[in-house]
């Protein structure tokens, strides 16, 4: 090297110093992170040499930690076309010269045991002595090799095996950090199409350090039509990591990537959808980016929100849309009535737990239109039921709708005699048949016809309404419905749902909801002020509307371009909580929509992240069809014997029990080739009016 005061001196030093750093940096080696050298190899395991000292000089070994093993070159240093072990620290080894060090240290410290001294003092013990002893064994396991390419300029490829070993030849070791590090966990990736890609943390060993300068990015394509888990105690840092996912997916859609991928997150704690302490903003303000549209982040909620004027409401019109008396041609009653079968659907959900007997003939009967409105004697049926399923309604409470009840057709001369001589029920009728021109007096007539359908002057009616016609006036939904007065508490249980029903409620917000995720918006449903029966009713349902949708257009694609090829079905992610409770461990019910999504849903391009303190109570199916992996604190054997069985999470499960740090994960994604402890970034979002 020339002399730096020499003509040229100081351009060839700064060549040379470049040149080093550059093959530093395609090396994953720096020569001053030296720490030992490598004593035993086999195909999956290598045991190495380390000195106290070097422990000092890299900032500790952590467990867990990531390695380098390399053989040196003529100059002494790291060989530039050998190939590189990556290794990760998984505990200690004995070493052969052991016993006899085990014996002088307890000799050492027996000669101190009765003074202020350490054992390790000069005084104590020879320095040749203390210089053996600071030597231990330490065992890595292999994750793969980095194999040098042909050409120089391109990447190093990583493979997860070993292809051969050498015992009688040396390898050292390095401790990689910063840029090295960052390299080695953003770069052993099978992720090499280019995609976009988001800061997530940083590599953290242990809690007792602080993290490492090496950034850890995840893929955001690795979420889509993925499972993806979440696992950990409260307070562990799972909201928050979920909130990193979805900025990573939100963020495809910027313009140098223009990805638009729908995503859906049901928040039972209000604490995506609304700011909090715990965060420097809410996911909902992802929206504010200026590379962002207006309408890319849609809110849900029960009730309005002073902070939010753009929210939702998810209510239904329980009584649906008024039905014409002579369905015209082409009258979709399952379309104009969807309000209404939903609206049965919840009330039935929530009261399927209820055992009395004048309930559960109520739940029993739905309120689904006829495939055939055009047949008058079932059309007929169906209003009369509706009449008096709204009716109910009404005496429980609900708001009324816009329009009155219509009894055309639907109570006959006969019956309307019958019904004349009855003290309760002559004061309904007049001239022109049963006169209900208030909800309110509808309830009552429902009330009265309910004691009515039990008397001796309906009975004989219905009875020779039989003989006459072939059949009776009355059917079971009427009767079974009807059966909701005969006692006070059925009318109280049903009152308790009206928070879900507003009068004035337009489209069925499910068919929104779909429509918003089909357009690749980021909706968040706040279930923080609902009951939680309902709001699991609710999640439920627009579930099965998601699924429907993503099936439709699986089964009808729709030609793109000129190409030939099919389209897919818009990518949605969907976010789920307690996912034990949605997704058992013993279900094998393929009817429960959440355990289908979970199963099928990447077919249909639907990607699920769901999250428990309990995965050894998720469906078994499920785990191991999971790609991506997040894994904080877990307090029990139980649950780590389950993710020990998974990936190389074996590795982790002794921090697993024993660390409690917010944040702090151990993170495998689909892309990835093996298990990275990241400290996870605290999330962060920009404020109304923001132009980052």
């Amino acid at each position: 090297m020339n002399e730096v005061g020499s003509p040229g001196g100081l351009s060839d030093a700064l060549t040379e110093i470049v040149a080093d750093h550059d093959q530093q940096k395609q090396t994953f080696v720096d020569p001053k992170r030296l720490i030992g050298d490598v004593i035993q190899i086999d195909y999956t395991t290598a045991d190495f040499l380390l000195h106290d000292s070097a422990k000092q000089t890299v900032d500790g070994v952590q467990q867990g930690c990531l390695l380098v093993a390399v053989r040196l070159g003529t100059d002494d240093r790291p060989d530039p076309r050998a190939p590189r072990l990556l290794l990760r620290v998984v505990s200690s080894t004995p070493l052969p010269n052991d016993m006899s060090m085990r014996q002088a240290r307890f000799d050492a410290a027996q000669r101190v045991a009765d003074s202020t001294g350490n054992w390790d003092d000069n005084e104590v013990t020879d320095l040749f002595t203390l210089n053996l002893m600071r030597y231990s064994g330490v065992r890595c396991r292999i994750l793969g090799t980095y194999q040098p390419p042909e050409d120089t300029d391109a990447p190093w490829r990583f493979s997860s095996d070993v292809d051969n070993f050498y015992s009688g030849r040396g390898l050292k070791v390095y401790k990689p950090t910063g840029d090295d590090l960052e390299q080695i966990v953003n770069s052993a990736s099978r992720d090499d199409n280019g995609g976009q890609t988001t800061k997530i943390g940083h590599v953290r060993y242990a809690t007792a350090t602080p993290a490492d300068a090496a950034a850890v990015n995840i893929a955001a394509e690795d979420f889509v039509a993925q499972r993806t888990a979440l696992f950990g105690m409260t307070r562990t840092g799972k909201s928050n990591t979920v909130k990193i996912v979805a900025r990573a997916v939100f963020e495809m859609r910027r313009p140098e990537d223009g990805t638009r991928v729908g995503q859906i997150i049901f928040d039972p704690d209000g604490e995506y959808a609304n700011a909090n302490p715990q965060d420097q903003g809410c996911l909902r303000n992802m929206g504010n980016h200026e590379w962002a549209d207006s309408d890319d982040v849609v809110t849900y909620g029960l009730h309005p929100h002073p902070h939010d004027p753009n929210r939702n409401i998810t209510k239904f019109n329980f009584y649906g849309d008024s039905e014409p008396v002579h369905p015209p041609d082409g009258y979709d009653a399952s379309d104009s009535l969807s309000s209404l079968t939903q609206g049965k659907q919840i009330l039935d959900d929530y009261l399927s737990g209820e055992t009395a007997g004048y309930i559960k003939p109520f739940v029993s009967q739905d309120m689904v239109p006829p495939t055939n409105p055009a047949d008058r004697s079932d059309w007929t049926r169906y209003r009369r039921a509706l009449l008096v399923y709204r009716a109910i309604l009404a005496a429980a409470g609900y708001g009324s709708p816009s329009y009155i009840p219509d009894t055309t057709r639907l109570f006959n001369k006969d019956l309307r005699e019958a019904m004349g001589q009855s003290d309760a029920m002559s004061h309904f009728i007049d001239q022109s048949g049963v006169s209900l021109n208030t909800w309110s007096r509808a309830a009552d007539f429902a009330a009265a016809f309910s004691d009515f359908v039990d008397t001796k002057e309906f009975k004989d009616f219905d009875s020779d309404q039989e003989r006459r016609r072939g059949k009776k006036w009355s059917d079971s939904r009427l009767l079974e419905l009807l059966q909701i007065f005969s006692n006070t508490r059925g009318l109280n249980v049903l009152r308790s749902a009206r928070d879900w029903h507003d009068p004035e409620a337009g489209s069925n917000y499910t068919d929104e909801i779909v429509e918003h995720l089909q357009a690749g918006r980021l909706v968040i449903v706040d279930q923080s002020t609902g009951d939680p029966k309902m709001n699991e009713t609710a999640a439920r349902d627009v579930m099965q509307a998601i699924f429907r949708a993503q099936q439709r257009a699986f089964i009808q694609p729709e030609p793109v371009g000129d190409t030939g090829e099919l389209s897919k079905p818009p990518a949605v992610i969907v976010y789920v909580e307690e996912a034990h409770t949605l997704l058992p461990r013993d279900s094998n019910d393929m009817s429960s929509i959440w355990v289908r999504s979970a199963k099928e849903g990447a077919k249909f391009n639907i990607g699920i992240v769901y999250s428990t303190q309990e995965p050894s109570s998720v469906h078994a199916n499920i785990l191991k069809n999971t790609e991506n992996w997040f894994i904080t604190h877990l307090n029990n054997t139980d649950e780590t014997r389950q993710i020990a069985k998974f990936n190389d999470f074996a590795d982790f499960t002794d921090g697993i029990i024993a660390v409690n740090e917010p944040g702090y994960v151990k993170m495998r994604t689909r892309s990835s080739r093996f298990t990275v402890p990241v400290q996870i970034d605290v999330f962060e979002a920009p404020t109304a009016g923001s132009d980052s």
